[in-house]
């Protein structure tokens, strides 16, 4: 398919990645000389209805959300012979999944970074009603920009949505469904529920976090079966004992219990209170904030994180106005570890701040006071005690001469 043209206005350049529903290629836009990742359905796949239902809903779910931490899609369409496809902003980096694979695992900083980012992500896509509900290291992007890094989440093809955007009888929605993968599901969602919520998505990242710290998941199994057993009956292992070397602390054993909860009631109540959590937890700081202590080590007081919620969104929304600069100009300069995904947005603006009005100006004090001439430097010191000296004289003049015609 190489040199490919899709829908007259993309030339596909070289293959980046193939999966389960399809492929992803690096583009060119033929008009603006960009690159883009351009995603297509495989013709087997498109073939079933319920797959090419799920494959639109990636398009329509990931545009509804503007965050900086969710890949940003910029078209969707049908081929020439008549198959979607899905143009995405390019991405160069690497998934989480290949950096636990060369690493084993990571550390606290590297792993709050993640939850950071990650969590700000999710809290856009639950405020707007939408559960990602395949929350893994594979769905991890790690996109290289000019000044760092910057954590993004892929695939919202197994999104469940909320609202009327969900489509009665398709799969991804119907109770029974076992969508997601499975080392990484809620117990509710490997349960094949319809009520899974965005709770589901916190569980999920606990595991993340838990492979992240220790360089393994917390429930393993050789079958599906036994494997949801574990999911739903038994407690993930302690940090320490899956990782004794990683000296993790107490307080992140803590959060991992809260986060792996059974009951989704005793879990964290949003993806903001998991990352603030984290933050203290791990006594890091969270890598996003901008402000002359970011990126200080320090842990977080619980209190903190309902006064930080505005900062909180205006670091995401400083975040996807750098994110939207204009890309390479050239994709055959992009590297090979080049991933392709979501949309261009303009720059955000910062609303302007009207300026603090001007005080008025304190009026002349008739005479110094003592306190303020003991603060005033030796010069003005010895200009004040002469005028001083001076105005006693003169008031002693006129008292004699007063006296004088009073005779």
């Amino acid at each position: 398919m190489e040199g490919q043209c899709i829908a007259g206005k993309y030339r596909l350049a070289r293959l980046l990645g193939k999966g389960g529903m399809g492929s992803v290629w690096l583009a060119e836009h033929l008009s603006l000389r960009t690159p883009v990742a351009i995603k297509l359905i495989d013709v087997e796949v498109a073939k079933n209805a319920s797959a090419r239902a799920r494959f639109d809903r990636e398009a329509q779910l990931a545009a509804r959300i503007r965050s900086a931490h969710v890949v940003k899609v910029l078209d969707h369409g049908l081929t020439d012979h008549g198959l979607p496809y899905i143009a995405m902003e390019c991405l160069a980096g690497e998934t989480l999944r290949d950096r636990l694979s060369a690493r084993g695992r990571i550390t606290l900083s590297e792993t709050a970074k993640i939850v950071s980012h990650v969590c700000r992500a999710l809290a856009r896509a639950h405020e707007a009603g939408l559960v990602h509900r395949d929350i893994k290291p594979e769905n991890i992007f790690m996109a290289r920009e000019d000044d760092g890094e910057i954590v993004k989440i892929l695939d919202f093809g197994v999104a469940k949505a909320t609202d009327a955007l969900s489509i009665a009888g398709m799969d991804p929605t119907r109770t029974g469904a076992l969508l997601g993968t499975p080392y990484y599901m809620s117990p509710e969602q490997a349960k094949g529920l319809k009520s899974v919520d965005y709770r589901s998505d916190l569980w999920s990242l606990g595991i993340v976090v838990f492979e992240c710290l220790t360089g393994q998941r917390p429930f393993t199994a050789p079958a599906l079966g036994p494997l949801i057993a574990k999911i739903l009956g038994t407690p993930a292992p302690a940090l320490s004992a899956a990782a004794p070397s990683a000296r993790i602390p107490a307080e992140v054993e803590a959060w991992m219990r809260k986060a792996l909860a059974v009951d989704p009631d005793a879990r964290f109540a949003s993806a903001r209170e998991l990352a603030e959590a984290f933050m203290v937890a791990s006594g890091t700081a969270d890598s996003m904030e901008r402000g002359p202590s970011a990126g200080l080590p320090g842990a977080r007081s619980p209190s903190a994180a309902g006064s930080r919620a505005e900062a909180w969104d205006a670091a995401d929304t400083v975040a996807l106005a750098s994110s939207d600069a204009a890309p390479p100009a050239a994709a055959a300069t992009l590297p090979a570890a080049t991933l392709a995904v979501a949309a261009v947005t303009p720059p955000a603006v910062a609303p302007s701040v009207p300026a603090a009005p001007r005080a008025p100006a304190a009026p002349l004090a008739s005479a110094a006071a003592p306190g303020a001439v003991a603060a005033a430097p030796p010069a003005v010191r010895g200009l004040i005690w002469a005028v001083v000296v001076l105005g006693i004289a003169l008031l002693a003049v006129g008292g004699v001469l007063a006296a004088t015609l009073l005779r």
